[in-house]
């Protein structure tokens, strides 16, 4: 629910940005609309705390488990050292064996803490780290704004684990129509998605056209599960660029527009 619950503030503050002033009683009532339409349960208090809990201690350990990875690396450095003086090359493959294994749980532990756990893409924290200084953008680049059309629709009529199984089948759907090096797939917000190119990836692609592209496609496609035959469903998107420097709300608040500008254009 620490997920769930973490979008539900997300899509609330969206709502009321552009409110001069928000009162608590506004602020409330958006919060239970919202987590009543995603079917969130915030009446059961003993249940919240116990989750958003829950989703703490699974950071905390990330973060344990983390240092302590990097705590052996470091001894496992000084022994190499000590062994290439000594010239002891049974202990130099046993310390590279031991430092393959401590380097494979820490690629483990990265994904776990920087993908969204529903859907697999990149996460907000990985955004933040990787993309974003402060608020601002480290380097040039394209961002694609992701909104699923008519998402509300499908969750209402075929009920939210298909609804999950959309999120995830577009993920996955733009990580192979969109398999370049320096482009990946990010979740937003509950149906918001972001896919990111980086400088060099928009110096070799036409950016707009495999994004037109991907669009047109996924619109097509008819999918099937055990409850539901030929589902369809398409997203629109706002694409723009972003410069060093440049301030992350600005830039996200213009691709919001385009992709409304998009999803009016394509209805």
């Amino acid at each position: 629910m620490g997920n769930k619950l973490k979008e539900v503030t997300y899509l609330t503050i969206k709502n009321l940005k552009n409110n001069d002033i928000i009162l608590p009683g506004e602020y409330s009532t958006h919060f239970a609309n919202i987590a009543r339409d995603m079917e969130v349960d915030i009446t059961n208090e003993e249940v919240v705390l116990k989750d958003l809990h829950q989703d703490c201690e699974r950071m905390d350990k990330i973060v344990k488990t983390t240092s302590n990875s990097l705590d052996s690396i470091h001894d496992s450095t000084k022994k190499a050292q000590t062994a290439i003086v000594n010239k002891d090359e049974a202990s130099l493959a046993s310390i590279t064996n031991e430092l393959s294994e401590m380097q494979k749980q820490i690629k483990f532990l990265q994904k776990e803490l920087f993908s969204d756990a529903l859907t697999g893409a990149y996460n907000r924290k990985w955004f933040a780290d990787y993309y974003l200084d402060d608020g601002k953008f480290q380097n040039d680049g394209k961002m694609a704004f992701i909104d699923l059309n008519k998402f509300k629709i499908i969750n209402d009529t075929h009920g939210h684990l298909l609804g999950d199984l959309v999120l995830k089948y577009l993920v996955k759907f733009l990580q192979k129509e969109l398999a370049y090096e320096g482009v990946n797939v990010m979740r937003y917000a509950g149906d918001e998605f972001m896919v990111l190119f980086s400088a060099s990836a928009v110096k070799r692609l036409n950016v707009e056209e495999k994004m037109n592209e991907a669009q047109i496609k996924l619109a097509k496609q008819k999918l099937k599960s055990t409850k539901v035959n030929d589902l369809q469903f398409s997203f629109s998107y706002g694409l723009v660029d972003f410069k060093t420097s440049d301030i992350v709300d600005d830039i996200l608040e213009k691709a919001d527009e385009l992709m409304y500008e998009n999803k009016q254009k394509n209805r």
